[in-house]
């Protein structure tokens, strides 16, 4: 029996110490892989749907009707992320949904959140290296709108953090306060494996407010 142990102990042993070693180089080809592969992966249903048209309800304070509100597919463009920084402002495509195709076309949101105006946490996220390369500029205190059919928002930064992948006490999905929370990998401008999270949380300070019981 020990005859039968030994190389199979040995066996063992010696791919866990390969898979330590070139654990970093497989991470990174299949980061790499996945961001490429994207462009072959067959476009979901809504991809190309786009519902935005800027709204003129800018700092309206009002109340709108949730039956008066397109509500978007996954995939579809809804609103414009303006990221008001340095006398500087980035804009970026609001998409429903964050799937790695949608993310190819700008940011997208986390399904299981909520919409802006609906009172509550709207989580966001975005490449690094491509339409939240911009997050890195956020400060606290600066101005973050969204800007969708049905009104406008916008939102103060209040915090930025760098949590890791696994920690999610940077946002509060049931929340009482509406708050928006945008993620990227970290850190920034780096391709491959990243376990860390940039957050940067802001919270409403005008907007309309969506009645669900109309």
């Amino acid at each position: 029996m020990g005859y039968l142990l030994l190389p199979l102990a040995f066996f063992i042993i010696g791919n866990l110490f390969l898979y330590c070693v070139l654990e970093p180089f497989i991470n990174v080809t299949l980061n790499v892989w996945s961001m490429f592969s994207a462009d072959f992966e067959p476009d979901d249903e809504g991809i190309y749907k786009d519902i935005f048209t800027e709204s003129s309800l800018s700092g309206y304070e009002g109340t709108i009707p949730a039956s008066q509100i397109t509500y978007p597919a996954g995939g579809t463009k809804y609103g414009e992320i303006n990221i008001h920084t340095n006398n500087t402002v980035y804009s970026v495509p609001l998409i429903y949904g964050d799937s790695n195709v949608y993310l190819r076309k700008g940011a997208g949101q986390y399904m299981g959140s909520h919409f802006p105006g609906e009172g509550s946490t709207i989580l966001v996220c975005g490449h690094n290296t491509t339409h939240f390369n911009s997050l890195k500029y956020a400060q606290v205190g600066e101005i973050i709108e969204v800007k969708t059919s049905y009104g406008n928002f916008r939102y103060e930064v209040t915090d930025v953090s760098i949590k890791h992948k696994t920690d999610t006490s940077a946002f509060d999905l049931e929340s009482e306060k509406e708050y928006l929370v945008l993620y990227t990998c970290y850190p920034f401008d780096v391709v491959g494996y990243k376990v860390n999270r940039y957050y940067v949380t802001a919270i409403l300070v005008s907007g309309p407010k969506i009645d669900p019981y109309n």
